[in-house]
Protein backbone atom coordinates (compact mmCIF):
# COMPACT_ATOMS: atom_id res chain seq x y z
CA UNK A 1 0.00 0.00 0.00
CA UNK A 2 1.08 3.56 -0.71
CA UNK A 3 1.97 5.32 2.65
CA UNK A 4 0.52 8.54 0.97
CA UNK A 5 -2.33 7.69 0.74
CA UNK A 6 -2.79 6.61 4.36
CA UNK A 7 -1.75 10.54 5.35
CA UNK A 8 -4.46 11.79 3.21
CA UNK A 9 -6.75 9.94 4.86
CA UNK A 10 -5.43 10.56 8.47
CA UNK A 11 -7.50 13.96 8.94
CA UNK A 12 -10.68 12.51 7.81
CA UNK A 13 -10.45 9.34 9.75
CA UNK A 14 -9.76 11.88 12.68
CA UNK A 15 -12.71 14.34 11.65
CA UNK A 16 -15.20 11.57 11.80
CA UNK A 17 -14.42 10.07 15.30
CA UNK A 18 -14.55 13.50 16.80
CA UNK A 19 -17.78 13.53 15.19
CA UNK A 20 -19.24 10.56 16.43
CA UNK A 21 -17.50 11.05 20.35
CA UNK A 22 -20.01 14.09 20.07
CA UNK A 23 -23.34 12.53 18.65
CA UNK A 24 -22.41 10.00 21.82
CA UNK A 25 -22.28 12.79 24.31
CA UNK A 26 -25.41 14.77 22.78
CA UNK A 27 -27.37 11.71 22.92
CA UNK A 28 -26.23 10.76 26.35
CA UNK A 29 -26.97 14.43 28.22
CA UNK A 30 -30.60 13.83 25.85
CA UNK A 31 -31.12 10.92 27.43
CA UNK A 32 -30.26 11.94 31.08
CA UNK A 33 -32.39 15.68 30.80
CA UNK A 34 -35.45 13.92 29.59
CA UNK A 35 -35.79 11.21 32.41
CA UNK A 36 -37.76 12.25 35.68
CA UNK A 37 -36.02 9.77 37.39
CA UNK A 38 -32.45 11.33 37.91
CA UNK A 39 -32.28 14.62 40.08
CA UNK A 40 -29.70 17.04 41.26
CA UNK A 41 -28.45 16.95 44.61
CA UNK A 42 -25.94 19.80 45.85
CA UNK A 43 -22.84 18.13 46.70
CA UNK A 44 -23.58 14.70 45.07
CA UNK A 45 -24.11 14.60 41.61
CA UNK A 46 -26.97 13.09 39.83
CA UNK A 47 -28.61 10.72 42.05
CA UNK A 48 -32.31 8.78 41.38
CA UNK A 49 -35.31 9.86 42.17
CA UNK A 50 -36.61 7.09 44.37
CA UNK A 51 -40.03 8.54 46.37
CA UNK A 52 -42.77 10.69 45.01
CA UNK A 53 -45.27 12.70 47.19
CA UNK A 54 -49.15 12.83 46.50
CA UNK A 55 -49.94 15.82 48.90
CA UNK A 56 -53.47 15.42 47.74
CA UNK A 57 -53.72 11.63 48.33
CA UNK A 58 -51.34 11.91 52.09
CA UNK A 59 -49.31 9.40 50.24
CA UNK A 60 -45.66 8.93 49.33
CA UNK A 61 -44.61 6.28 46.86
CA UNK A 62 -40.67 4.85 46.45
CA UNK A 63 -39.29 1.58 45.06
CA UNK A 64 -37.03 0.68 47.57
CA UNK A 65 -36.47 2.85 50.45
CA UNK A 66 -37.98 6.04 51.32
CA UNK A 67 -35.89 9.08 50.58
CA UNK A 68 -37.61 12.34 50.53
CA UNK A 69 -36.39 15.81 50.15
CA UNK A 70 -36.28 18.63 53.07
CA UNK A 71 -39.20 20.33 50.63
CA UNK A 72 -40.96 17.43 50.46
CA UNK A 73 -40.69 16.52 54.37
CA UNK A 74 -41.69 20.62 55.19
CA UNK A 75 -44.81 20.18 52.91
CA UNK A 76 -45.61 16.56 54.47
CA UNK A 77 -45.05 17.99 58.22
CA UNK A 78 -46.74 20.95 57.58
CA UNK A 79 -50.25 19.48 55.83
CA UNK A 80 -50.08 16.85 59.00
CA UNK A 81 -49.92 20.36 61.96
CA UNK A 82 -51.92 21.98 59.90
CA UNK A 83 -54.90 20.01 59.85
CA UNK A 84 -55.43 20.04 63.81
CA UNK A 85 -55.92 17.02 63.98
CA UNK A 86 -54.09 15.35 67.27
CA UNK A 87 -53.71 10.89 65.90
CA UNK A 88 -51.89 10.40 62.73
CA UNK A 89 -52.33 7.03 61.09
CA UNK A 90 -49.67 5.78 59.16
CA UNK A 91 -49.72 2.81 56.93
CA UNK A 92 -46.92 1.57 55.45
CA UNK A 93 -47.76 -1.18 52.13
CA UNK A 94 -44.65 -3.36 50.52
CA UNK A 95 -45.43 -5.77 48.02
CA UNK A 96 -45.02 -9.43 49.14
CA UNK A 97 -42.64 -9.80 46.07
CA UNK A 98 -39.93 -7.64 47.71
CA UNK A 99 -37.86 -10.03 50.04
CA UNK A 100 -37.85 -9.17 53.76
CA UNK A 101 -40.90 -6.87 53.28
CA UNK A 102 -42.26 -6.71 56.35
CA UNK A 103 -38.73 -5.83 57.95
CA UNK A 104 -38.71 -2.79 55.08
CA UNK A 105 -42.46 -1.94 56.14
CA UNK A 106 -41.35 -1.25 58.96
CA UNK A 107 -37.99 0.75 58.62
CA UNK A 108 -39.62 2.77 55.93
CA UNK A 109 -42.31 3.85 58.34
CA UNK A 110 -39.68 4.41 61.36
CA UNK A 111 -37.87 6.29 58.99
CA UNK A 112 -40.31 8.52 57.77
CA UNK A 113 -41.65 9.22 61.07
CA UNK A 114 -38.37 10.11 62.73
CA UNK A 115 -37.71 12.49 59.57
CA UNK A 116 -41.31 14.57 60.11
CA UNK A 117 -40.17 15.59 63.45
CA UNK A 118 -43.56 15.75 65.05
CA UNK A 119 -44.40 17.37 68.04
CA UNK A 120 -45.23 15.36 71.07
CA UNK A 121 -49.14 16.48 71.34
CA UNK A 122 -49.90 14.28 68.16
CA UNK A 123 -50.84 10.81 68.59
CA UNK A 124 -48.84 8.13 65.69
CA UNK A 125 -50.32 4.95 65.45
CA UNK A 126 -48.48 2.27 62.80
CA UNK A 127 -50.91 -0.10 60.41
CA UNK A 128 -49.67 -2.64 57.78
CA UNK A 129 -51.55 -0.90 54.47
CA UNK A 130 -52.85 -1.93 50.91
CA UNK A 131 -50.58 -2.51 48.73
CA UNK A 132 -53.20 -1.84 45.77
CA UNK A 133 -53.15 1.62 46.50
CA UNK A 134 -49.75 1.87 46.03
CA UNK A 135 -50.46 2.58 42.30
CA UNK A 136 -47.77 1.60 39.80
CA UNK A 137 -44.82 1.29 42.55
CA UNK A 138 -44.42 -1.97 45.12
CA UNK A 139 -44.38 0.31 47.81
CA UNK A 140 -46.04 3.15 49.60
CA UNK A 141 -46.82 4.57 52.71
CA UNK A 142 -50.28 6.53 53.56
CA UNK A 143 -51.93 8.28 55.90
CA UNK A 144 -55.14 9.36 57.42
CA UNK A 145 -55.90 12.21 60.27
CA UNK A 146 -58.37 11.64 63.15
Amino acid sequence: MDEGNDEELAPLVDGLSGALCILILVSVVFMLSSSDLLTASENEGLKIRESYVYLDKNMISYNTAISLSSSDLYQVRKKIIDSDKKVLILYGAVSEKIDNNEEKNTYNLLRFYSSLNLPSDIEVKFKTGNVEKCAQNLSCIYWELE
